[in-house]
């Protein structure tokens, strides 16, 4: 049984260990801004729409998504006094959509982020429930990953407590880490 569980313990560490990292990059680039700039790559182009597709922001998106191969998903449609704007976005890819009433036309505005900023935006994707197969899947592996954590949680404590010497060392630093990680989630709740 130990060995069992210290074999889970370490491929659950291991498999894991990619997507804190992922995360804990994500979060240093979210809250030092000035240290990664944000300089996408922009391009622009303009795109013959149907007329059916120019009766709503959701109808022309869908026309941009199946005719002219742009993906993600539709974020921010806001109706303007001569047409409509949104966004297509996925990570790492943003499409500003602009349209404006009696125009046959949509000006496309392409962004296209660096690696840091695109995993800012993998940070912020919400899986299992995207028209994207690729953020469903994302979603899917966080699910395991945070089913995995507190398994890694469980069975460290476990191991820690079956080695009789450290038994106090273990504690102490349990004690410290509990109190540590409550502070952070009320600073967190609070803020």
């Amino acid at each position: 049984m130990y060995r069992w569980l210290r074999n889970t313990h370490l491929f659950l560490g291991l498999f894991s260990c990619l997507f804190v990292l992922m995360y804990g990059i994500s979060s240093v680039a979210m809250v030092h801004t000035s240290w990664f700039p944000r300089r996408p790559a922009i391009s622009e182009s303009r795109i013959t729409v149907s007329a059916e597709a120019a009766s709503s922001a959701r109808a022309l998106a869908r026309e941009l998504m199946d005719r002219h191969g742009i993906r993600g998903e539709l974020v921010g449609a806001q109706t303007t006094p001569d047409g409509f704007r949104f966004r297509i976005s996925r990570p790492g890819l943003h499409h500003f959509v602009t349209y404006s009433n009696g125009s046959a036309e949509a000006r496309v505005e392409k962004r296209v982020v660096g690696v840091i900023h695109t995993l800012s935006d993998i940070h912020h994707v919400s899986g299992l429930e995207s028209e994207d197969w690729l953020a469903n899947v994302w979603g899917f592996f966080i699910g395991i990953v945070s089913v995995g954590l507190i398994v890694l949680a469980l069975t460290g404590i476990y191991l820690w407590f079956k080695i009789h010497t450290e038994r106090l060392t273990g504690s102490i630093l349990l004690a410290i880490s509990l109190g540590y990680s409550l502070t952070v989630m009320l600073l967190l709740r609070t803020a």
